[in-house]
């Protein structure tokens, strides 16, 4: 396959659409002059220089209109997390970074460690469809799982509140609640996810290939690392 046409399987519009959970921290923030930064924005605009083409963040306001929007080719790639709900419908490219997944217990909730958190009676929050909702769905045996739309704001609430005990998701986006909900506390880690580059399904091998030496590039020129530093997010870390 030509060159070209790769390219055009890559980039159907001519610019470089990249898919962002704007409720992940280290995947997504705002720059100071309202641009999109953080690891999906900076591996967006690598890859989209190297292409010769625009970069275009299109960026969700939650983890649930996020993973809503998989297959409805809204967006060229994205960096989301490897779980089963997702490989349903979008194909993994390399590892880019890895992430803690932790919970965070309400104001006056006491849990020794996550091995204490699945017990009957207990409400645990997470975000829907995303990796902390496909994780717990298959191995809570008693607690109930509380899916929200993965916005911090419903989260912070619902846990002062007391309508859930625990939250979980990435340490990214946990740190960012407990900042602003005092007397919450951050439970160990119960899982490490990776996140990769990923595409809508269908790609041939040689747009596959092409991409795929384009993330390395990328990582082997520290944007990944330099991106991970510059959130300065607890618990994430650069993939091999």
């Amino acid at each position: 396959m030509a060159q070209t046409n790769v390219n055009t399987e890559i980039i159907p519009t001519g610019k470089l659409r990249v898919g962002i959970n704007g409720s992940n921290a280290t995947l997504y923030a705002r720059a100071a002059d309202g641009g999109a930064t953080g690891i999906s924005a900076d591996l967006g605009k690598f890859i989209a220089d190297k292409l010769g083409v625009p970069f275009e963040p299109v960026v969700y306001s939650g983890a649930a209109i996020y993973t809503a929007s998989f297959g409805k080719g809204e967006w060229d790639i994205i960096v989301t997390g490897r779980n089963p709900l997702a490989a349903k419908l979008v194909d993994f490219m390399p590892d880019v970074i890895l992430i803690d997944y932790v919970y965070l217990a309400a104001p006056g909730r006491e849990f020794s460690g996550p091995d204490q958190v699945d017990r009957a009676g207990v409400k645990i929050g997470v975000p829907r469809n995303a990796s902390a909702d496909a994780f717990l769905s298959q191995r809570l045996k008693s607690a109930e799982l509380v899916r929200l739309a993965g916005d911090a704001t419903i989260a912070t609430e619902m846990l002062r509140d007391g309508k859930i005990d625990l939250y979980a998701t990435g340490t990214d986006s946990v740190q960012r609640i407990a900042d602003r909900l005092p007397g919450s506390k951050i439970i160990g880690v119960f899982d490490t996810v990776a996140f990769a580059i990923s595409t809508a399904k269908g790609w041939s091998p040689e747009a596959k290939s092409r991409l795929t030496q384009l993330v390395n590039e990328a990582k082997a020129a520290g944007i990944v690392q330099k991106a991970v530093e510059k959130s300065g997010q607890k618990g994430v870390r650069a993939a091999p």
